[in-house]
């Protein structure tokens, strides 16, 4: 069912920037889309603020631990190739552009879960997980208009995460017709499985433009359930010798590498002062020796507080390595920067509790620092 994946190209994407978080659920639920919709955003070499939750410590665009679902229902026939074709899906979170989704379209695995209630329709199109990071594309059509940007409430539960950590995209494609994409990386004891059975769930849709009254921007409430199990694609796993390298008090670790049909994933540590972790941002090169360069997402990661000291594991996912690539160079860039901006951090009880940003402590200045770059012999994942 490739139909649904060509519903994005050349779309104008005018996504908003971050805002203050205030009290209300509605400016909660507008904050979340935000904060999803500003990682989606992300290109090779882009910056995005990294929220932390000093709890379990996952730092994504927004911290998502699940909750057990019930009710699981029956599916119906899809309607989604009724959408016209016009795009590829997984370019959206690229913005249309072509990068670390490239080759999705070809290994993603059809769903076709129809779901509706209380004038909402949604489709569960296709699925793609690589092992450690889920994407799901999805199709909404609704009875009435819901705006440009609607938010979706949707909620991931599998049985095995510690955290989630996710990005989301919504857009509309024509009155009543909107597709998205979201993507859920998992974090566990166990980082990389052959399997995923997982369950998602969505409790509404509200129109959030911002020309709209509060009593306009009411959630319409319905309650979907999914059921899906799919398996992970193959998937070659290589150590990274040590290569810890240190800057500004802030050190990072190379771990492994691990590469599929259509993605690499980088596993790394970082070791932060408390007082300064609000204020890092890590920008990367990563080339090989052909001269190719690799575009890559940020999907969070897990940690804990140790004494003063905040140790996080992170994941980046890039390009599909050049078969004929023998080594990889990746250098790290730790910039420290003058927080601000919003978003919340969501506990395992579902309780939410917004991110308040600091400046950097006195006597440490903003700057940026490139690190060590670290070689790496891929000829063993080729």
């Amino acid at each position: 069912m490739k139909d649904i994946y060509e519903l994005f190209n050349d779309m104008d994407l005018d996504l908003s920037e971050f805002q203050e978080v205030e009290g209300d659920e509605l400016e909660r639920a507008r904050v979340k889309k935000m904060v999803r919709e500003k990682i989606a955003r992300s290109n090779s070499g882009g910056l995005k603020k990294r929220k932390r939750s000093t709890a379990l410590a996952v730092a994504a665009a927004i911290v998502i631990l699940t909750a057990g679902i019930g009710g699981l229902g029956m599916a119906f026939p899809a309607y989604a190739k009724e959408v016209p074709v016009i795009g590829d899906i997984f370019r959206f979170l690229n913005g249309g552009r072509s990068g670390v989704y490239d080759l999705y379209t070809k290994s993603a695995l059809d769903i076709d879960m129809v779901k509706a209630d209380n004038g909402i329709e949604v489709t569960l199109n296709q699925g793609v997980y690589d092992g450690k990071t889920l994407s799901l594309t999805y199709t909404i059509k609704t009875a009435e208009d819901f705006g440009e940007n609607p938010h979706l409430n949707s909620n991931l539960d599998v049985d095995f995460a510690e955290g989630t950590a996710g990005s989301e995209g919504l857009k509309k494609v024509s009155p009543g017709v909107y597709v998205g994409q979201s993507n859920y990386t998992f974090f566990s004891e166990k980082e990389n499985r052959d399997t995923i059975s997982f369950r998602w769930s969505v409790s509404g849709l509200t129109n959030i433009d911002e020309e709209l009254g509060e009593e306009e921007r009411k959630p319409t409430a319905c309650r979907l359930n999914y059921s899906v199990s799919l398996k992970a694609l193959d998937y070659k796993v290589l150590d990274v010798a040590e290569n810890r390298d240190v800057a500004q008090q802030v050190a990072i670790s190379l771990k492994r590498l691990s590469a599929t049909p259509i993605n690499t994933i980088l596993y790394y540590a970082e070791e932060v002062p408390g007082d300064l972790a609000d204020s890092v941002q890590m920008v990367w090169e990563i080339k090989d020796d052909l001269g190719n360069v690799y575009a890559y997402n940020e999907n969070g990661g897990q940690g804990r507080i140790s004494g003063e000291m905040l140790k996080m594991e992170y994941v980046l996912t890039f390009n599909h390595l050049d078969p004929q690539a023998k080594i990889l160079f990746i250098t790290p860039t730790l910039k420290l920067v003058h927080t601000q901006g919003g978003g919340v951090t969501i506990a395992e009880n579902g309780e939410e509790t917004p991110l308040v940003y600091k400046g950097l402590p006195a006597g440490i200045a903003s700057g940026e620092w490139t690190m060590k770059q670290v070689r790496i012999d891929i000829s063993s994942l080729q």
